[in-house]
């Protein structure tokens, strides 16, 4: 991945081993003032207690954060489903927002956009396609990373083909021929086809959560993931909707990081000290 004068771009949100968890904190962004959400200086101040290797902020949080805090994406695009502000809908809302040289002013250490399939208006995806392209030109021009969100949320996939083994690895691979430098997917329910890709391709492959699971359930199934060669997790409520965020954070460290299994990991989260 080459920047402004031909070297590469840095992934400092990557620990040493080349694996991540990062924490999604810009649901606020289309949700408003969503529970566990609707305290975030203390929340900032647990998640830098218990040092994720990245996060994802807008532009409000990104002026909340500890200046020991990780480093940090900025979410570059506005996705809702209703007008109502936190409200839900049948609508895809999606526009962009800030551009490269505005995150870099805010000290982001990358970006992180959505590319959604599945619309039932062609010109919508054509759009979206257009945004995600122009963003990584852009971002490359002043050396930032870029993570892609490639998702199946559009009503003709969602909700029934959103986790579909096949659509997932297609999606990523879309986002890695428009040259992202990390790529965020769906803990597909058959991950054969998102390990061929994990083999085939140099971007590390992260995994988003969606509504927040029981980590008894959830754990094993981020095992399997990380061992069929997905690289991490970029996680929001399992996360900051959890009783305790920081001990969440340092179980799925282990899991990333330590290779721990589900039972070791499940017992980090629930250990008293």
């Amino acid at each position: 991945m080459s920047g402004p004068a031909g070297g590469a771009v840095r992934l400092p949100f990557l620990g040493p081993d080349g694996r991540t968890v990062i924490v999604a904190l810009d649901h606020a962004l289309a949700g408003g003032q969503l529970p566990s959400l609707d305290r975030p200086r203390p929340l900032l101040e647990q998640l830098a207690a218990a040092r994720p290797d990245g996060l994802i902020l807008t532009a409000g949080l990104a002026a909340l954060r500890s200046p020991h805090a990780a480093p940090w994406l900025l979410t570059a695009d506005y996705y809702a489903t209703s007008l109502e502000p936190g409200g839900a809908g049948d609508l895809e809302v999606h526009l962009p927002l800030w551009s490269p040289e505005h995150a870099r002013r805010l000290g982001a250490a990358g970006l992180k956009c959505l590319l959604v399939f599945g619309r039932v208006d062609p010109a919508v995806q054509r759009r979206n396609l257009r945004f995600v392209a122009q963003l990584l030109e852009q971002a490359r021009a002043v050396g930032l990373p870029v993570m892609v969100e490639a998702v199946l949320w559009g009503a003709d996939l969602a909700p029934a083909r959103e986790h579909d083994g096949e659509l997932v690895a297609h999606a990523a691979r879309v986002a890695f021929e428009l040259g992202a430098d990390l790529i965020k997917v769906a803990l597909p329910d058959d991950l054969r086809p998102l390990a061929r890709l994990a083999t085939a391709i140099p971007v590390p492959l992260v995994l988003m959560g969606g509504p927040a699971k029981d980590p008894a359930a959830l754990f094993p199934r981020l095992r399997d993931a990380f061992d069929a060669g997905v690289r991490g997790v970029a996680l929001g409520r399992n996360v900051w909707a959890a009783p305790e965020p920081g001990r969440m954070v340092a179980a799925l460290k282990a899991l990333v990081h330590d290779g721990a299994t589900a039972p070791e990991a499940l017992a980090r989260l629930r250990s008293p000290d």
